[in-house]
């Protein structure tokens, strides 16, 4: 795909994310980091920033098989993260950013994936950390279960996946529909 072609999507999507209720609801989200090849979140963190809520993005640790959801502090500390070895930006673990743990459930996870089925289930890149972040948020509050939202290219829009009893089902997948054979 060309750079253009995903700014397009994004732009359609970001539309989306920013016109629903659900996100103008929400008070406490999460909101994927985006890198190369996936729907561009930049956009949408900024502007739930910008509207005063309380943004977490993931912050992994190399080695650990968990990922943390860490609170932005503000719009200059997104603006100026750093990339990893992966090419995924995120805090350096040692500026201490506030856990969601620590201060709430959150109400919303926007979250990445390589492929997902129009009913809500995503492959990951294999490691299972968003799995493993549903499965814990779930333990930690267990009466508050955060809307689930992927956000996909029109090409990363598939029939069917494998899924396995420990992956979780997304309560809904945006995407851009424009031409997408299995609307």
């Amino acid at each position: 795909m060309t750079t253009e072609e995903t700014n397009l999507q994004t732009e359609a999507v970001f539309q989306k994310v920013i016109d629903s209720k659900w996100f103008q609801n929400s008070k406490r989200l999460s909101v994927y980091v985006s890198t190369t090849g996936e729907i561009q979140t930049d956009s949408i963190i900024k502007k739930a920033l910008e509207m005063g809520k309380d943004v977490f993005i993931p912050q992994f640790t190399k080695g650990s098989t968990d990922m943390e959801m860490v609170q932005i502090p503000n719009l200059d500390s997104f603006d100026f993260l750093p990339s990893t070895l992966w090419g995924i930006r995120q805090p350096d673990p040692t500026w201490k950013w506030k856990s969601y743990h620590l201060t709430g459930p959150l109400d919303l996870v926007i979250s990445p994936g390589v492929a997902f089925t129009s009913s809500g289930f995503r492959c990951g890149h294999g490691k299972g950390y968003y799995d493993r972040f549903f499965s814990a948020h779930s333990s930690n509050f267990p009466s508050e279960t955060p809307l689930k939202i992927g956000l996909a290219l029109r090409e990363q829009i598939v029939e069917s996946i494998p899924v396995s009893e420990t992956d979780v089902q997304l309560d809904q997948v945006i995407f851009d529909e424009e031409s997408n054979q299995f609307k």
